[in-house]
């Protein structure tokens, strides 16, 4: 479920992200009168299997809800903030009623991710390194992304009009550059190797400067910054 709209005395529009159908918006009627059989299981961001029937207008009507056992996105602000960025990016690049292919199972997972992970901000980094490959925009990391040639072990410039990092040859000198442990962290990820990725201490400087690479190369490529990245940017400030 990625958001949700009050609407008149006691319904809810809900935009739901579907497995065969894409992004589909729905209304609950009544769910928000404390005798609704569907509204405990309508949580933002949860996981649910629902029924749906055919309405009037552009919105189908909840008929019956099911929430699927397992990961529930509740708690701390900064942990529902996360949720709202996996949530967004998985609602603006998909279109109603028309899916595309691995966004729901990439949002599932990292919604589950981060209902386990006690550090909220490697299941979001997790989740826009995989939605950047799965949109063909993930960042170039073992060579250079301008001339191809092999990048050393040792801290890199990132360019996101690149396309990835750069050598010193390609690199303009006011370029900050991206640490060798977070290249190393960005290869791993990249790989897709999860479990290791687990396994790894990433301190709150590390886990920055990995975000810091994601964020660029996303926002360049959506041509504007996310609400949620907004927030989450002002959050720590």
């Amino acid at each position: 479920m990625l958001r949700k709209l009050d609407y008149g005395e006691a319904d809810r529009i809900f935009t739901l992200l579907t497995s065969t159908h894409g992004k589909v918006g729905a209304i609950a009627k009544g769910v928000r009168r404390p005798s609704s059989k569907l509204g405990p299981s309508l949580e933002l961001y949860g996981h649910v299997d629902v029924l749906l029937a055919k309405g009037r207008g552009e919105l189908d009507v909840v008929a019956q809800v099911q929430r699927v056992p397992g990961y529930r996105i509740e708690g701390d602000v900064e942990r529902m903030a996360h949720a709202a960025l996996i949530a967004e990016l998985a609602e603006r690049v998909c279109e109603d009623r028309h899916p595309v292919e691995g966004v729901y199972e990439l949002a599932v997972t990292a919604m589950a991710e981060l209902g386990r992970e006690t550090q909220p901000r490697r299941a979001s980094a997790w989740f826009l390194m995989s939605a950047l490959d799965l949109l063909g925009y993930a960042p170039q990391l073992i060579s250079c992304a301008s001339c191809e040639s092999p990048l050393p072990a040792q801290p890199a410039a990132f360019s996101p009009e690149a396309g990835g990092l750069l050598c010193d040859r390609c690199a303009m000198p006011s370029m900050p550059l991206v640490p060798l442990a977070a290249i190393k962290v960005l290869r791993l990820m990249a790989s897709g190797d999860l479990e290791t990725y687990r396994r790894l201490k990433l301190d709150e400087a590390l886990i920055g400067s990995i975000e810091g690479v994601l964020q660029s190369q996303l926002e360049h490529h959506l041509d504007r910054r996310l609400k949620s990245l907004a927030f989450l940017h002002e959050m720590r400030m």
